[in-house]
């Protein structure tokens, strides 16, 4: 079953590899590059026309009062590495 399924596989690889349509598990994969990630429009985005007009958002919380909540992770208190 090897020798006979191994050609069909690999040809089916290549083409879903190259496909233009799998971009996106490609960007999944590698990531969105930094200068995406920081844009305002990332941070607090809008939502499209019909959801707009209906006045509906994605966050009513901006993005800065989110982050102003996450822990400092580059200072470890010393009660946590003790226990």
């Amino acid at each position: 079953m090897t020798v006979l399924f191994f050609i069909p596989m690999t040809v089916i690889a290549l083409y879903e590899s190259t496909s233009p349509r799998n971009r996106w598990l490609g960007d999944f994969i590698h990531g969105t590059p930094l200068d995406e990630d920081d844009s305002p429009a990332a941070r607090d985005p809008e939502v499209d026309e019909e959801d707009a007009r209906n006045d509906i958002v994605i966050s009513k919380v901006p993005f800065s009062e989110i982050v102003k909540a996450f822990p400092n992770i580059h200072e470890v208190s010393s009660s946590i590495c003790i226990q």
